[in-house]
């Protein structure tokens, strides 16, 4: 009788037990690609991959919010040979080197036969997602297709834009085409709205052809797009050369590059640069550079800024010692007083005061921090202790 109970039990918690994207009758199956492959060649249906991690907020979102949608679970269950695979765990790990995934979740589609036909990232709604199904399954937006259509003419602008926008949407590599199709492309014929669309979408080298002459043509491809456009694709442009070098500390590279993205020569990008300039320097205490950039640079790019003018004088006042330098931090924090008197940035300010040896001073900021906090009713223990440590220093 116990025995027999517990062999019920135990088939109860198997019926309980589900899939891991089981989702109301969707089955995302984890038994790997060619298991999906290998079914959709004898049920003649397409094969969708869901390329997924545990720690992907995305992901979750689709399991969560899409793949309940009952127009989503239709259209999978019709259509599709459905497949998930976790990136990071088994054969996930050979997966994810042989199709190079960007970013999570991607979506890969395959026909029946195993020949990749459409990929997509990121995270989409319920609509877009079924469309983005349909689109796989639409034959003249299929990557072998496109594929075909730009060789067949890799001089026709539209072949390639239209190629090089679904490479990158499925977060695929699209350098050479890109690279084939502008060696088809004199310095005249650069100069179109179509060229624009290609060179903004498919060109992030600064030292390429297209690039420089784009950074020496702004004016004229202003006037094809918009000024607003050619600022913004200009700005990402310094991000996308800049910011890696600053996350790998690697200050070498980050001179060579940052004097090719000063040509831009644009009020943005400079200021980009100037903030990029802080990061590197304080990241790797360069405070000898730190200081020089801000003594130079603050009132041209941060003028305006309240909270960056107290963020870099916060940093003078615990790491330069020169007077000269301190004095202009000084008139940052009563720039940015001016702009909003602000209980920290008086305390701020007779700080650096303090540290300069202008007791007096020190003594009347911090007094009007205390004043500051005593009329909005805030606590001011911190404008209490400091000007009680400053008068001690002035007797």
């Amino acid at each position: 009788m116990i025995k027999s109970f517990k062999y019920i039990l135990f088939i109860l918690t198997l019926l309980q037990i589900q899939p891991a994207f089981s989702q109301k009758g969707i089955l995302f199956s984890e038994n790997g690609l060619q298991s999906a492959l290998d079914i959709a060649k004898t049920e003649r249906k397409p094969v969708i991959l869901w390329c997924y991690t545990t720690w992907c907020p995305h992901c979750k979102t689709m399991k969560e919010k899409v793949f309940i949608n009952k127009s989503v679970i239709e259209y999978l269950k019709n259509t599709f040979i459905c497949v998930a695979q976790d990136m990071e765990k088994g054969n996930g790990l050979d997966l994810n080197k042989k199709l190079k995934i960007q970013s999570f979740p991607t979506f890969i589609f395959y026909d029946s036969t195993g020949n990749l036909i459409y990929r997509i990232e990121g995270e989409l709604n319920s609509e877009a997602f079924i469309q983005e199904g349909k689109n796989a399954l639409s034959p003249k937006k299929q990557l072998p297709y496109l594929k075909q259509q730009f060789e067949n003419n890799s001089s026709n602008s539209n072949n390639c834009y239209i190629y090089l926008m679904a490479l990158k949407k499925g977060g695929m590599d699209f350098s050479e085409p890109v690279k084939q199709y502008f060696a088809t492309q004199s310095d005249k014929q650069l100069l179109s709205g179509i060229n624009w669309r290609i060179i903004s979408n498919g060109i992030s080298d600064i030292n390429s052809r297209e690039m420089q002459f784009l950074i020496h043509h702004q004016k004229e491809f202003s006037s094809i797009t918009s000024p607003e456009r050619v600022k913004r694709r200009l700005d990402y442009l310094v991000k996308e050369i800049l910011n890696p070098l600053i996350e790998a500390n690697d200050t070498t590279n980050y001179r060579i590059k940052r004097k090719k993205a000063l040509e831009i020569n644009l009020f943005s990008t400079d200021s980009l640069i100037f903030t990029y300039d802080l990061r590197i320097w304080e990241s790797t205490k360069n405070w000898s550079e730190y200081c020089n950039t801000c003594v130079q640079s603050t009132k041209t790019y941060a003028w305006n800024n309240k909270t960056q003018l107290n963020d870099i004088a916060g940093i003078f006042l615990i790491n330069i010692t020169d007077t000269k330098a301190l004095s202009e931090a000084v008139n940052w924090t009563l720039r940015s007083l001016s702009l909003d008197k602000e209980y920290d940035t008086y305390l701020l300010c007779s700080r650096l005061y303090q540290k300069l040896g202008n007791i007096p001073e020190a003594i009347r900021m911090a007094e009007k921090g205390k004043d500051l906090s005593v009329k909005y009713g805030w606590e001011g223990v911190e404008a209490e202790k400091l000007l009680k440590e400053l008068q001690i220093q002035n007797n």
